[in-house]
């Protein structure tokens, strides 16, 4: 990105033309000095015929008309100021409004790298199952209809395999194309609380496959409570999914304070990711695994969709993993501040 640099002299608009300003008025404050030099002696002279009967009021008009000159200077230079200062504030918002408009730029180009990549992929992903479906099917009505035998089940099995994938893929698909149309409110909300929330969703799987969840005290951030439940549910899913099979699955979410942002982290003793594999982890529809595990390990959306909302709310996602050790799942929202504030104005209370 070239970041456009704010000249001393700009466009008008911009407020660089104000920064003339105290140039013509140092002209203008030289020609007044100028012209009143110019002036003194015959003013001197009129001042002294006029007032000889009355010596104090020369001194009196002297002084006088030197007050008027050094106000009206003063005022000249009390306006440049004024002027300027407004262009320095204009200026430190002209930037502002720039980073947030490289930002966009920014997410606007990860949105289309997304609906292309969902563009390439749809073409097959979504096919695929479809295809399927209708080969069975067509066996099916081959073999005669109403006949009851192995082979025929295991046919229907496929299409309704095949209808439950599809509709997998569509459901995820619209999920992670509505992130960004969806209502949110950022307000202060409990990362503790979201987690249990998330627990209470996914209790049947946790359940079922007798998995140990710590979570450490979390801090309150900025941001939109149901998102930030799904978040933890989408993260907390995966790692059940990819468990390793010969050891207890153990999740831990735990967070700590960074400059201002909370960075919270999930980690599992699951069967990991090679390390060639997880730049892509947070793309649309990738599955990092191999068939066989990705049949039970959902469509690769689920990351995807956290990515979408964590960005949303101002924060970053990142992963780490090791093959056989497990996998680090984190991302950042703003701290929530306003518990603190109240805190320190109750201790100088």
């Amino acid at each position: 990105m070239v970041t456009r640099r704010i000249s001393s002299v700009g466009r008008y608009e911009d407020g660089g033309f104000a920064s003339l300003l105290p140039l013509f008025g140092a002209v203008a404050v030289m020609i007044g000095w100028g012209g009143v030099w110019w002036k003194t002696n015959s003013l001197q002279e009129l001042f002294t015929e006029s007032l000889a009967a009355f010596p104090n009021m020369i001194e009196i008009a002297r002084t006088g008309f030197v007050l008027l000159v050094l106000a009206l200077s003063c005022g000249v230079v009390l306006a440049l100021a004024i002027s300027i200062r407004g262009q320095r504030r204009l200026a430190a918002d002209l930037r502002t409004r720039e980073a947030e408009l490289a930002e966009c730029r920014g997410r606007l180009r990860r949105h289309v790298a997304d609906l292309e990549r969902i563009g390439d992929i749809a073409a097959h992903d979504l096919q695929e199952p479809l295809r399927r479906m209708v080969a069975y099917a067509q066996l099916l009505e081959a073999q005669g209809r109403g006949r009851e035998d192995e082979e025929a089940k295991l046919y229907l099995a496929h299409v309704v395999d095949g209808a439950r994938r599809m509709k997998a893929l569509i459901s995820g698909l619209r999920a992670f194309v509505t992130v960004d149309s969806a209502a949110r409110t950022d307000v202060g909300v409990s990362a503790t609380e979201s987690v249990m929330v998330a627990r209470r969703r996914l209790s049947d799987v946790l359940a079922l496959s007798d998995v140990v969840l710590v979570v450490d005290p979390l801090p309150d951030v900025i941001a939109d409570q149901p998102s930030l439940v799904e978040i933890f549910v989408q993260l907390l899913d995966n790692a059940v999914r990819f468990r390793a099979d010969q050891r207890r699955p153990v999740l831990h979410v735990s967070a700590v304070r960074d400059h201002g942002m909370a960075k919270f982290t999930v980690r599992d003793n699951g069967i990991g990711v090679e390390a060639g594999r997880v730049a892509k982890m947070f793309e649309v529809f990738y599955r990092p695994h191999d068939a066989a595990i990705s049949a039970n390990g959902g469509i690769g959306m689920g990351l995807a969709v956290v990515r979408r909302l964590v960005e949303r709310m101002g924060g970053e996602v990142w992963v780490e993993s090791e093959i056989g050790r497990g996998s680090r799942f984190g991302f950042s929202l703003p701290l929530d501040r306003s518990g603190e504030n109240v805190d320190q104005e109750a201790k100088a209370a």
